[in-house]
């Protein structure tokens, strides 16, 4: 006997299951990965008709929500696929009357507003960005985890909050911070752009309509030149690499001409990373996940390796399961 295929969601709210107390309302579930400089987020669409999900069911605002998608007899008989969220914080709700819908938003940072508003003044010396890292995770009981070359940091100074503060010294430097699972996770795009690619993505796959495909030469960068300052000798230093076809142009802090080069080489990686990006939408795919590589075929001069920015999974009340895909092209 065959048993059909299964897509559901169970979810708990400040620790506890509430699975089966939600399930005949909640309408829409989507759970999106970042791969990028975004947290990861999710959103859930509730049939608010019964009115408790405006009173004693609305949830409060930083209550911690801990899903986990789990798919049975998806691909062949018997098999079994789960994908743990991780522990996202609701930080926006909003309703709408006729027909009733209560949609709660949720991200994936730590508990309490510090980490991504209380603003912070302080003077980094002589230290390093994984230095920098584990001692802001510190200040939140968070691991730090970084899969990356670590990179010194002479001098810099802090006027922000710590989660935009350490989200730009990453980019200087190339790199992305993510939150989530109670860790900062900080990675080297451009290392990972060069992994395996994980599946190979044909137009079988693919939701009829659902494929966007762009490329453009605009914002994009062949070269570039960094001008700084060297305070001891009193003149400015111009770094130059690339070719000058289009030529990206700096001119702030460095503490040497090394750094100064991968200042810029980490910018314009940045900016040249979505020179050619793609969209589409296949049937539920938990196996998907940012920061992986997936091989596009059978689209022309459309196909070739591309990183995952970021992947949704929508699941929905008639049980079905979708997942959209967000892709930039790896060497534009």
């Amino acid at each position: 006997m065959i048993t059909p295929r299964q897509a559901f969601l169970t979810l708990e709210y400040d620790g506890k299951d509430i699975s089966s107390d939600i399930r005949k309302d909640v309408e829409n579930f989507t759970y999106t990965d970042s791969g990028s400089d975004s947290s990861d987020s999710l959103s859930i669409k509730v049939n608010a008709m019964d009115h408790k999900w405006i009173d004693s069911w609305m949830p409060d605002k930083e209550a911690v929500l801990h899903p986990t998608l789990c798919t049975t007899n998806w691909i062949v008989q018997g098999d079994r696929t789960v994908l743990d969220c991780g522990t996202l914080v609701v930080d926006d709700l909003s309703f709408s009357a006729c027909p009733d819908v209560l949609t709660i938003g949720a991200v994936a940072r730590p508990n309490g507003t510090s980490f991504h508003e209380k603003n912070r003044e302080q003077v980094w010396k002589n230290t390093s960005i994984k230095r920098i890292a584990e001692t802001i995770a510190g200040r939140y009981g968070l691991e730090c985890k970084m899969d990356a070359e670590d990179v010194s940091v002479a001098l810099k100074e802090q006027d922000d909050n710590d989660s935009s503060f350490l989200q730009k010294i990453c980019s200087t430097y190339g790199l992305i911070l993510k939150t989530y699972r109670n860790k900062i996770w900080i990675f080297d795009r451009e290392k990972y752009k060069k992994k395996d690619s994980v599946a190979t993505v044909k137009p079988i796959d693919i939701v009829p309509g659902s494929l966007s495909w762009n490329t453009t030469l605009a914002g994009t960068y062949t070269g570039g030149e960094f001008t700084y300052s060297n305070q001891k000798k009193k003149v400015n230093i111009k770094v130059t690499i690339g070719t000058a076809d289009r030529m990206l142009k700096l001119n702030q802090y460095a503490s040497s001409e090394a750094d100064a080069k991968r200042q810029l080489q980490a910018a314009i990686d940045n900016k040249n990373h979505s020179a050619t990006t793609i969209s589409f939408t296949t049937m539920g795919n938990l196996t998907y996940c940012a920061t992986q590589c997936i091989d596009v075929e059978g689209y022309g001069k459309i196909d070739g390796k591309y990183y995952m920015d970021s992947v949704g999974h929508t699941m929905n009340k008639s049980g079905g399961f979708v997942t959209k895909v967000s892709a930039s092209r790896v060497g534009g």
